[in-house]
């Protein structure tokens, strides 16, 4: 089981995303962008649009940046 601070709530993966990612992968996986938004609220993993959203926020290394921050914060 993961600490806390690294559990993504459903919140997270759509703060986390870069700007106008979520509007991409609706082009990618041809649904639509409130289809997207859905399973990025939902956050289950199984979905192709939020295995494509952890692959992004991996990429982009913007959950590592939130983890860092929180670090300096404590």
């Amino acid at each position: 089981m993961q600490p806390f601070e690294t559990t993504t709530t459903p919140a997270d993966l759509r703060t986390l995303l870069p700007h106008g990612a979520i509007a991409g992968i609706a082009r990618s996986l041809n649904m639509s962008h409130a289809a997207v938004s859905k399973a990025l609220l939902k956050a289950r993993p199984a979905h192709p649009a939020v295995a494509e959203a952890v692959r992004l926020i991996k990429e982009t290394g913007s959950q590592q940046v939130r983890e860092d921050l929180n670090q300096l914060k404590k």
